[in-house]
């Protein structure tokens, strides 16, 4: 991995960004279709990792690099990055989603840039940028009018405190993996062994967990909606997994944590394209803002080391 204080995002980085916001946006979408599957989430999950994992290995054949998993600190790493990047933030979203809401929960989830931002700070990952914290900063304010125009209703406002921790502690689970993924990256491996490593460190921890828990589910295949659902989360999720471990490398942990705010409005432009939803002018807003928080948190000017 590079230094810490040398990230330098080119136009690539750049663009892989908003493919990657891009490709979490389309899985806002796909989910809608999903749920009338009726398959609990955490089942389609595990199925979709034993989908994608001889996909990833045929990759990793016809190059002729495989991931390191027998070596004790990259199998430790691809276990902890599965750990906190999605079984404990899916078991945590399962919870408080029933408490809050959706709605609710995203504005939470949507707090993931700034944590990020923080803990780059704590861990050293990243040098102390003004600039970038203004960046995200900009990002977070863009998204709270869009996301605040739409109605919320909290199931169990009773519980509102419980669910609220919840809920940050998700967005704390996403901060913690940009940064530990960056931290830790496993010398002389590159973004498909990772991206392979951490498919198996997901068939070892997310599918026993999906199927214990929650039991074995036979997927409907009558009609259309199972094999687009089915398909699409393979090809979106080898995608993006890839996707998401190439901007790392390229850009940092604060810089790829932007990809959340690009998928929260690509989301909404999906609904709107898609499903016929109707949401005001703060799409735009939302979209000319984050023009100006990605452009702060990739530039790279001569006051690097400020404060």
């Amino acid at each position: 991995m590079p230094n810490p204080t040398v990230w330098r995002p080119d136009f690539r980085a750049l663009v892989g960004l908003v493919m990657l916001g891009i490709t979490w946006g389309a899985f806002f979408s796909l989910s809608r279709f999903a749920g009338e599957t009726r398959i609990t989430p955490m089942v389609l999950v595990a199925y979709i990792i034993m989908a994608e994992l001889p996909f990833f290995y045929l990759i990793c054949w016809r190059r002729g690099r495989f991931p390191r998993i027998w070596r004790p600190a990259s199998m430790i790493f691809y276990l902890m990055a599965v750990t906190f990047g999605y079984f404990i933030p899916a078991v945590l979203e399962l919870q408080a989603a029933p408490i809050i809401g959706a709605g609710l929960l995203t504005i939470f989830v949507s707090m993931t840039p700034l944590v990020t931002v923080m803990l780059a700070f704590v861990m050293r990952t990243e040098e102390k940028n003004y600039r970038k914290l203004v960046g995200v900063l900009v990002g977070t304010l863009a998204l709270m009018p869009l996301m605040l125009s739409e109605d919320m209703i909290m199931p169990r406002p009773e519980e509102a405190r419980k669910g609220f921790i919840l809920a940050l502690l998700v967005a704390c689970c996403y901060g913690l993996y940009h940064n530990m993924v960056s931290k830790f990256w496993p010398h002389g491996e590159d973004t498909w062994q990772l991206a392979t490593g951490e498919t198996v460190a997901g068939f070892i921890v997310l599918v026993p967990f999906a199927l214990l828990v929650y039991g074995f589910e036979p997927l409907p295949f009558h009609g259309y909606v199972m094999p687009v659902v089915l398909g699409g989360y393979l090809l979106l999720s080898i995608i993006s997994i890839w996707l998401y471990f190439y901007v790392l490398k390229a850009g940092g942990p604060i810089f790829t944590s932007m990809a959340g705010f690009i998928s929260l409005v690509a989301g909404v432009v999906f609904g709107i394209v898609l499903f016929g939803e109707r949401h005001t002018l703060w799409v735009l807003f939302s979209m000319l803002a984050m023009i100006a928080a990605i452009w702060l948190t990739g530039r790279q000017g001569e006051d690097k080391n400020e404060g």
